[in-house]
Protein backbone atom coordinates (compact mmCIF):
# COMPACT_ATOMS: atom_id res chain seq x y z
CA UNK A 1 0.00 0.00 0.00
CA UNK A 2 2.44 2.32 0.54
CA UNK A 3 4.47 1.94 -2.33
CA UNK A 4 0.94 1.81 -4.40
CA UNK A 5 0.50 5.36 -2.43
CA UNK A 6 4.30 6.36 -3.27
CA UNK A 7 3.92 5.36 -7.02
CA UNK A 8 0.41 7.40 -7.37
CA UNK A 9 2.22 10.78 -5.80
CA UNK A 10 4.99 10.66 -7.93
CA UNK A 11 2.99 10.24 -11.00
CA UNK A 12 1.10 13.42 -9.94
CA UNK A 13 4.04 15.12 -9.21
CA UNK A 14 5.33 14.13 -12.85
CA UNK A 15 2.17 15.25 -14.66
CA UNK A 16 2.04 19.08 -12.45
CA UNK A 17 5.81 19.33 -13.66
CA UNK A 18 4.89 18.47 -17.36
CA UNK A 19 1.83 21.04 -17.19
CA UNK A 20 4.25 23.21 -15.90
CA UNK A 21 7.58 22.66 -18.29
CA UNK A 22 4.45 23.45 -20.94
CA UNK A 23 3.39 26.17 -19.80
CA UNK A 24 6.87 27.97 -18.95
CA UNK A 25 7.47 27.10 -23.04
CA UNK A 26 3.94 29.34 -24.37
CA UNK A 27 5.64 31.83 -22.05
CA UNK A 28 9.24 31.59 -23.58
CA UNK A 29 7.11 31.50 -27.52
CA UNK A 30 5.60 34.67 -25.81
CA UNK A 31 8.53 36.24 -24.59
CA UNK A 32 10.51 35.81 -27.90
CA UNK A 33 7.79 37.13 -30.00
CA UNK A 34 8.02 40.33 -27.75
CA UNK A 35 11.60 40.44 -28.13
CA UNK A 36 11.67 40.29 -31.91
CA UNK A 37 8.99 43.25 -31.93
CA UNK A 38 10.94 45.06 -30.12
CA UNK A 39 13.80 44.83 -32.12
CA UNK A 40 11.78 45.21 -35.30
CA UNK A 41 10.65 48.58 -33.83
CA UNK A 42 14.29 49.29 -32.15
CA UNK A 43 15.49 49.16 -36.27
CA UNK A 44 12.49 50.75 -37.64
CA UNK A 45 13.20 53.61 -35.53
CA UNK A 46 16.73 53.67 -35.94
CA UNK A 47 16.05 54.07 -39.98
CA UNK A 48 13.97 56.94 -38.92
CA UNK A 49 16.86 58.60 -37.25
CA UNK A 50 19.06 57.44 -39.94
CA UNK A 51 17.44 59.65 -42.09
CA UNK A 52 17.13 63.81 -42.06
CA UNK A 53 13.89 63.47 -43.47
CA UNK A 54 12.36 62.01 -40.89
CA UNK A 55 14.59 62.23 -37.62
CA UNK A 56 13.51 65.44 -36.49
CA UNK A 57 9.80 64.08 -36.62
CA UNK A 58 10.49 61.56 -34.61
CA UNK A 59 12.72 63.85 -32.24
CA UNK A 60 9.17 65.69 -32.46
CA UNK A 61 7.29 62.92 -31.86
CA UNK A 62 9.09 61.69 -28.67
CA UNK A 63 8.86 65.45 -27.52
CA UNK A 64 4.96 65.08 -27.46
CA UNK A 65 5.04 62.11 -25.59
CA UNK A 66 7.07 63.28 -23.15
CA UNK A 67 5.05 66.02 -22.74
CA UNK A 68 1.65 63.84 -22.12
CA UNK A 69 3.81 62.20 -19.73
CA UNK A 70 4.66 65.14 -17.83
CA UNK A 71 1.10 66.56 -17.43
CA UNK A 72 0.19 62.88 -16.05
CA UNK A 73 2.68 63.33 -13.40
CA UNK A 74 1.06 66.66 -12.47
CA UNK A 75 -2.28 65.37 -12.65
CA UNK A 76 -1.13 62.15 -10.00
CA UNK A 77 0.22 64.51 -7.64
CA UNK A 78 -2.52 66.67 -7.78
CA UNK A 79 -5.45 63.61 -7.01
CA UNK A 80 -2.43 62.68 -4.88
CA UNK A 81 -2.44 65.67 -3.02
CA UNK A 82 -6.64 65.64 -2.71
CA UNK A 83 -6.66 62.26 -1.87
CA UNK A 84 -3.83 63.23 1.20
CA UNK A 85 -6.00 66.17 2.35
CA UNK A 86 -9.65 64.44 2.25
CA UNK A 87 -7.98 61.17 4.03
CA UNK A 88 -7.20 63.61 7.04
CA UNK A 89 -10.11 65.35 7.28
CA UNK A 90 -12.11 62.37 6.92
CA UNK A 91 -10.60 59.95 8.86
CA UNK A 92 -10.14 62.95 12.01
CA UNK A 93 -13.98 63.25 11.77
CA UNK A 94 -14.28 59.09 11.95
CA UNK A 95 -12.19 58.90 15.14
CA UNK A 96 -13.87 62.44 16.86
CA UNK A 97 -17.30 60.86 16.06
CA UNK A 98 -16.01 57.26 17.17
CA UNK A 99 -15.00 59.25 20.55
CA UNK A 100 -18.04 60.91 20.93
CA UNK A 101 -19.90 58.12 20.53
CA UNK A 102 -18.35 56.07 22.65
CA UNK A 103 -18.36 58.35 25.47
CA UNK A 104 -21.91 58.69 24.82
CA UNK A 105 -22.22 54.53 25.53
CA UNK A 106 -19.72 54.80 28.60
CA UNK A 107 -22.37 57.73 29.71
CA UNK A 108 -25.05 55.29 29.61
CA UNK A 109 -23.11 52.36 30.65
CA UNK A 110 -22.77 54.54 33.86
CA UNK A 111 -26.03 55.56 34.48
CA UNK A 112 -26.86 51.40 34.40
CA UNK A 113 -24.01 50.41 36.46
CA UNK A 114 -25.40 53.45 39.14
CA UNK A 115 -29.32 51.69 38.37
CA UNK A 116 -28.46 48.12 38.97
CA UNK A 117 -26.21 48.70 42.16
CA UNK A 118 -28.92 51.81 43.80
CA UNK A 119 -31.38 48.18 43.01
CA UNK A 120 -28.72 46.05 44.69
CA UNK A 121 -28.21 47.95 47.77
CA UNK A 122 -32.17 48.30 47.85
CA UNK A 123 -32.69 44.67 47.63
CA UNK A 124 -30.09 43.83 50.79
CA UNK A 125 -31.41 46.39 52.87
CA UNK A 126 -34.92 44.55 52.26
CA UNK A 127 -32.78 41.47 52.81
CA UNK A 128 -30.91 42.83 56.41
CA UNK A 129 -34.51 44.05 57.68
CA UNK A 130 -35.96 40.49 56.70
CA UNK A 131 -33.17 38.86 58.50
CA UNK A 132 -33.13 41.00 61.64
CA UNK A 133 -36.71 40.77 61.77
CA UNK A 134 -36.93 37.37 61.94
CA UNK A 135 -33.92 36.88 64.91
CA UNK A 136 -36.45 39.21 66.89
CA UNK A 137 -39.17 36.36 66.70
CA UNK A 138 -37.34 33.46 69.24
CA UNK A 139 -40.22 32.89 71.44
CA UNK A 140 -42.25 29.60 70.69
CA UNK A 141 -45.52 31.62 69.36
CA UNK A 142 -43.63 33.03 66.55
CA UNK A 143 -43.17 29.92 65.67
CA UNK A 144 -45.87 30.28 62.64
CA UNK A 145 -44.77 34.14 62.01
CA UNK A 146 -41.27 32.59 61.23
CA UNK A 147 -42.16 30.06 59.20
CA UNK A 148 -43.51 32.83 57.36
CA UNK A 149 -40.96 35.32 57.24
CA UNK A 150 -38.51 32.51 56.32
CA UNK A 151 -39.99 32.46 52.66
CA UNK A 152 -39.83 35.53 52.44
CA UNK A 153 -36.41 35.57 53.15
CA UNK A 154 -35.88 32.85 50.44
CA UNK A 155 -37.54 35.22 48.29
CA UNK A 156 -35.17 37.98 49.46
CA UNK A 157 -32.68 36.35 48.92
CA UNK A 158 -33.27 34.87 45.08
CA UNK A 159 -34.03 38.85 44.14
CA UNK A 160 -30.66 39.76 45.86
CA UNK A 161 -28.88 37.50 43.88
CA UNK A 162 -30.86 37.90 40.79
CA UNK A 163 -29.72 42.34 41.37
CA UNK A 164 -26.39 41.13 42.12
CA UNK A 165 -26.41 39.40 38.77
CA UNK A 166 -27.80 42.07 37.28
CA UNK A 167 -25.01 44.24 38.38
CA UNK A 168 -22.23 42.48 37.51
CA UNK A 169 -23.60 42.44 33.94
CA UNK A 170 -23.84 45.81 33.48
CA UNK A 171 -20.16 46.16 34.81
CA UNK A 172 -18.94 43.78 32.27
CA UNK A 173 -20.69 45.46 29.45
CA UNK A 174 -19.09 48.99 30.67
CA UNK A 175 -16.12 47.26 30.60
CA UNK A 176 -16.36 45.86 27.03
CA UNK A 177 -17.45 49.07 25.52
CA UNK A 178 -14.37 51.03 27.31
CA UNK A 179 -12.29 48.20 26.17
CA UNK A 180 -13.38 47.51 22.43
CA UNK A 181 -11.30 49.01 19.90
CA UNK A 182 -12.52 51.99 17.77
CA UNK A 183 -13.85 50.32 14.33
CA UNK A 184 -10.93 51.31 11.36
CA UNK A 185 -11.61 53.89 8.72
CA UNK A 186 -14.15 52.58 6.24
CA UNK A 187 -12.53 55.38 3.45
CA UNK A 188 -13.42 58.30 1.92
CA UNK A 189 -17.34 59.37 1.56
CA UNK A 190 -19.27 59.12 -1.88
CA UNK A 191 -19.68 62.60 -1.82
CA UNK A 192 -16.25 63.17 -1.29
CA UNK A 193 -14.94 60.65 -4.20
CA UNK A 194 -17.26 62.70 -6.21
CA UNK A 195 -15.72 66.05 -5.68
CA UNK A 196 -12.36 65.07 -6.05
CA UNK A 197 -12.99 63.07 -9.21
CA UNK A 198 -14.51 66.26 -10.51
CA UNK A 199 -11.51 68.41 -9.29
CA UNK A 200 -9.22 65.82 -11.30
CA UNK A 201 -11.07 66.44 -14.57
CA UNK A 202 -11.07 70.37 -14.19
CA UNK A 203 -7.44 70.41 -13.52
CA UNK A 204 -7.23 67.67 -16.72
CA UNK A 205 -9.10 70.92 -18.88
CA UNK A 206 -6.95 73.28 -17.00
CA UNK A 207 -4.07 71.91 -18.20
CA UNK A 208 -5.58 70.75 -22.03
CA UNK A 209 -5.86 74.89 -21.96
CA UNK A 210 -2.56 75.50 -21.02
CA UNK A 211 -1.00 73.52 -23.62
CA UNK A 212 -3.03 74.61 -25.98
CA UNK A 213 -1.59 77.53 -25.77
CA UNK A 214 1.30 76.31 -27.68
CA UNK A 215 -1.08 74.45 -30.27
CA UNK A 216 0.14 70.89 -28.28
CA UNK A 217 -3.03 69.36 -26.77
CA UNK A 218 -4.72 67.47 -30.24
CA UNK A 219 -0.98 66.90 -31.37
CA UNK A 220 0.00 65.24 -27.96
CA UNK A 221 -3.00 63.06 -28.01
CA UNK A 222 -2.22 61.88 -31.44
CA UNK A 223 1.31 61.19 -30.85
CA UNK A 224 0.20 58.76 -28.24
CA UNK A 225 -2.38 57.37 -30.07
CA UNK A 226 -0.05 56.97 -33.11
CA UNK A 227 3.26 55.36 -33.73
CA UNK A 228 6.72 57.30 -34.75
CA UNK A 229 6.29 56.12 -38.18
CA UNK A 230 3.04 57.12 -38.90
CA UNK A 231 3.42 61.20 -38.41
CA UNK A 232 5.62 63.80 -39.69
CA UNK A 233 5.57 67.48 -38.35
CA UNK A 234 7.05 69.03 -41.97
CA UNK A 235 10.21 70.53 -42.67
CA UNK A 236 13.52 70.68 -40.10
CA UNK A 237 12.27 74.39 -39.56
CA UNK A 238 8.98 73.02 -38.85
CA UNK A 239 10.31 70.67 -36.34
CA UNK A 240 12.42 72.65 -34.43
CA UNK A 241 9.34 75.19 -33.78
CA UNK A 242 7.51 72.16 -32.22
CA UNK A 243 10.26 71.18 -30.46
CA UNK A 244 10.39 74.96 -29.00
CA UNK A 245 6.89 74.90 -28.15
CA UNK A 246 6.48 71.41 -26.77
CA UNK A 247 9.63 72.91 -24.26
CA UNK A 248 7.60 75.89 -23.46
CA UNK A 249 4.81 74.17 -22.81
CA UNK A 250 6.03 71.92 -20.63
CA UNK A 251 7.84 74.51 -18.53
CA UNK A 252 4.53 76.59 -18.15
CA UNK A 253 2.37 73.32 -16.98
CA UNK A 254 5.08 72.89 -14.13
CA UNK A 255 5.61 76.57 -13.07
CA UNK A 256 1.64 76.99 -13.51
CA UNK A 257 0.30 79.34 -10.48
CA UNK A 258 -2.97 79.67 -8.89
CA UNK A 259 -4.46 76.33 -9.95
CA UNK A 260 -6.52 76.47 -7.26
CA UNK A 261 -8.74 79.10 -8.37
CA UNK A 262 -8.67 78.19 -11.75
CA UNK A 263 -9.86 74.59 -10.40
CA UNK A 264 -12.23 75.71 -8.18
CA UNK A 265 -14.31 77.41 -11.29
CA UNK A 266 -14.22 74.45 -13.26
CA UNK A 267 -15.43 73.15 -10.04
CA UNK A 268 -18.49 74.58 -9.61
CA UNK A 269 -19.40 74.40 -13.39
CA UNK A 270 -18.73 70.57 -13.30
CA UNK A 271 -20.66 69.90 -10.43
CA UNK A 272 -23.40 72.27 -11.18
CA UNK A 273 -24.25 70.58 -14.56
CA UNK A 274 -22.87 66.74 -14.42
CA UNK A 275 -25.14 63.72 -14.38
CA UNK A 276 -24.30 60.04 -13.01
CA UNK A 277 -25.04 56.51 -13.98
CA UNK A 278 -26.54 55.79 -10.96
CA UNK A 279 -26.40 56.75 -7.19
CA UNK A 280 -23.25 54.74 -6.19
CA UNK A 281 -21.08 55.98 -9.40
CA UNK A 282 -18.33 58.39 -8.66
CA UNK A 283 -17.45 59.13 -12.02
CA UNK A 284 -19.56 61.50 -14.33
CA UNK A 285 -20.98 60.60 -17.94
CA UNK A 286 -18.54 61.90 -19.87
CA UNK A 287 -21.59 63.72 -22.21
CA UNK A 288 -22.54 65.76 -19.15
CA UNK A 289 -18.66 67.45 -18.03
CA UNK A 290 -18.69 69.54 -21.51
CA UNK A 291 -19.65 72.98 -21.07
CA UNK A 292 -22.09 74.41 -23.62
CA UNK A 293 -20.00 75.48 -26.63
CA UNK A 294 -20.10 78.49 -29.11
CA UNK A 295 -19.65 78.28 -33.10
CA UNK A 296 -16.71 80.00 -34.40
CA UNK A 297 -17.65 82.97 -35.62
CA UNK A 298 -18.39 83.33 -39.45
CA UNK A 299 -15.81 84.62 -41.93
CA UNK A 300 -16.90 89.12 -42.03
CA UNK A 301 -18.16 89.31 -46.22
CA UNK A 302 -16.61 92.12 -47.93
CA UNK A 303 -18.95 95.45 -47.27
CA UNK A 304 -20.61 93.85 -44.18
CA UNK A 305 -21.67 95.94 -41.51
CA UNK A 306 -18.75 95.62 -38.94
CA UNK A 307 -20.65 95.18 -35.61
CA UNK A 308 -22.87 92.20 -37.07
CA UNK A 309 -19.67 90.48 -37.84
CA UNK A 310 -17.71 91.00 -34.66
CA UNK A 311 -18.48 87.63 -32.86
CA UNK A 312 -14.84 85.99 -31.67
CA UNK A 313 -14.24 82.30 -32.53
CA UNK A 314 -15.46 80.33 -29.65
CA UNK A 315 -11.86 78.15 -27.72
CA UNK A 316 -12.23 74.82 -27.75
CA UNK A 317 -14.24 72.42 -26.03
CA UNK A 318 -12.02 69.80 -24.22
CA UNK A 319 -13.98 66.56 -23.41
CA UNK A 320 -11.39 64.78 -21.19
CA UNK A 321 -13.10 61.85 -20.21
CA UNK A 322 -14.55 61.01 -23.56
CA UNK A 323 -10.81 61.22 -24.89
CA UNK A 324 -9.37 60.16 -21.95
CA UNK A 325 -6.73 63.18 -21.83
CA UNK A 326 -3.90 62.77 -19.70
CA UNK A 327 -4.74 58.92 -18.53
CA UNK A 328 -6.96 60.98 -16.69
CA UNK A 329 -8.95 57.60 -16.47
CA UNK A 330 -6.43 55.91 -14.19
CA UNK A 331 -6.88 58.73 -11.42
CA UNK A 332 -10.47 58.71 -10.54
CA UNK A 333 -11.55 57.34 -7.77
CA UNK A 334 -13.62 54.27 -8.09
Amino acid sequence: MQLFQNRAGLKKAYADLQDELHLLRDRLKQQEGATIRVQEQLDALGELLADPATAFSALVFFQLRSLWKVCHRQLTKFAGDLVRVQETRESARHRADCEALRRSRLSDADEQVAAAQAALQEQQSVLAATQAQLERLSAIWHYFERRRLQKDLEAQRALTAAAESHRLRTEIERRAIADEAPPGFPGISLAARRNINLAIIGYAELLCEHVDAFGLTAKAKEAIARRVHEMSFGSRSECESYMQRVQNAITAVTHQKMINASVKLKLERLRAGCDYRNTADTVPTADSIVAPGHAKAPRRAAGADTHANAAVAAPPVWNVLADDYWDVYTLLLR
